[in-house]
């Protein structure tokens, strides 16, 4: 086993070159200093919990402390008759509860940074270099013995000592005399960085080491030109070259004369061939009567052809001579249903006055109601309107995959989808997907919309 004895000393962060702390550094971190109120206030809660210990044994002992010093009454015979029992048990426990206090204060004050009073007002103590606990010795005992002796100048000592101190440090961070004498600096948790919270101050101080390392030049782009001819940014070696995906080499054509080296590719084999003209596709025929899902926005006015249900095939005349009989219109009905010539009906419209419209095409609503040119085939649907809130050419209802739409044809009055509750008022020209149970609003008039 190999033993490695480090002789070096541990190094310590935060320094200036002369060896002292930096307070640009502990500022870097997040350590903010103790305020000048609450830690005034932490050192008075402190003091009125010794002066609570001490209370109970300086109001037994001070009535016979006063008559024994009167001379009313002789410190023997009371003690003889019991009279000062209760005075010495109080002071006795007083004393008692005053020195736990004070060493418990001490103990964590040494190894936690914290006391009573400064626990409850968000303050912590540390040692001023290494910015890590005070130390028991010297961070906490120094700082008592010297606060301790700042009672030999009753009020006037505490104060200098603990509340004007502060001002006159001279690094401006709020040490007082206790903090100077014990090598400690007080901080403020509350507002800035717990420094006992290990696992944020060891990241603030990697953060505060952390450089920045200085840019190096760009380097050349490896991808291959777009243009075949253009330079390349980085071009390989002759001997890796052609190891290299995408590596450019410049193509020249042949001198005139010279040899053609079999086995080595000339200009005009890299002479890319023209590509055969496209043949042109002819558009797909979208099927009768139906729709995408969202179609197209229609301008007011005008609908699209395939919307309108394909006219029927006529039938052959029969052969001469034949003497089968012509099949009946419904017979033929459900034969030309089958065959797809009937398109299926995609809803049905029941008007306010009782009226019902199957929709198996484009179908169009109002007064008198009138296809444009180049509409093609489409249902027309007359509505009685007395007051003349309905235009000529109302609404357009269109077949679509999942339903019907409705679209308003640029409507005097203007059309809505009432759904819920709730109106949705229809822009003319843009179709609408309505469902089972709306009420669409034209004029004066309604119509609801019900499952085929």
């Amino acid at each position: 086993m190999i033993w490695e004895i480090d002789d070096g000393e541990k190094q310590i962060e935060g320094l200036d070159a002369t060896g002292h702390p930096d307070p640009g550094y502990a500022a870097s971190l997040g350590l903010l200093p103790a305020p000048f109120g609450r830690r005034t206030m932490a050192t008075l809660a402190e003091l009125l919990v010794l002066a609570l210990f001490a209370l109970p044994a300086l109001l037994v002992a001070t009535p016979a402390l006063a008559e024994i010093l009167s001379g009313a009454g002789d410190a023997g015979a009371m003690l003889a008759d019991g009279a000062l029992v209760w005075p010495i048990v109080t002071l006795a426990v007083g004393n008692v509860l005053a020195t736990v206090f004070i060493v418990v204060q001490l103990v964590l004050l040494g190894r936690k940074g914290v006391t009573a009073g400064k626990a409850v007002f968000g303050l912590r103590t540390v040692n001023v270099r290494t910015l890590e606990r005070p130390g028991f010795w010297r961070g906490a005992v120094v700082r008592y013995l010297v606060l301790s002796l700042s009672f030999l100048l009753p009020l006037l000592g505490p104060l200098l000592v603990v509340a004007l101190s502060p001002f006159f440090d001279s690094e401006r961070r709020g040490r007082s005399w206790l903090d100077q004498a014990g090598a400690t600096w007080m901080v403020d948790v509350r507002r800035g960085l717990n420094p006992y919270d290990v696992k944020r101050m060891r990241i603030a101080r990697k953060s505060v080491r952390i450089t920045e390392h200085a840019s190096g030049p760009a380097l050349p782009s490896l991808a291959t030109p777009v243009e075949r001819d253009a330079p390349a940014q980085y071009t390989p070696s002759g001997r890796l070259s052609g190891g290299v995906i995408g590596a450019h080499r410049r193509m020249s054509p042949p001198q005139p004369g010279a040899p053609v080296t079999p086995g080595v590719p000339s200009s005009s084999a890299a002479t890319p061939a023209a590509p055969a003209a496209a043949t042109p596709f002819a558009p797909a025929v979208a099927p009768t009567g139906m729709v995408d899902a969202v179609p197209p926005p229609l301008v007011a006015g005008q609908l699209l052809d395939s919307f309108a249900p394909s006219p029927a095939a006529p039938t052959p005349p029969s052969a001469a001579g034949s003497d089968e009989p012509a099949p009946s219109p419904a017979a033929a009905a459900p034969t030309a249903s089958a065959a797809g010539g009937v398109p299926s009906v995609r809803a049905v419209l029941r008007l306010d006055d009782g009226s019902r419209v199957e929709v198996r095409g484009a179908t169009l609503l109002g007064r008198a109601p009138a296809p444009v040119a180049g509409e093609g085939a489409v249902q027309l649907v007359a509505v009685a309107d007395d007051t003349r809130s309905v235009s000529k050419t109302h609404l357009a209802i269109l077949p679509s995959r999942r339903g019907v739409l409705v679209v308003d044809r640029g409507s005097t009055n203007g059309s809505a989808v009432v759904r819920d509750g709730s109106d949705l008022p229809l822009t003319p020209g843009d179709p609408v997907p309505v469902q089972a149970g709306d009420v669409v609003r034209f004029g004066d008039r309604t119509l609801t919309v019900e499952r085929a």
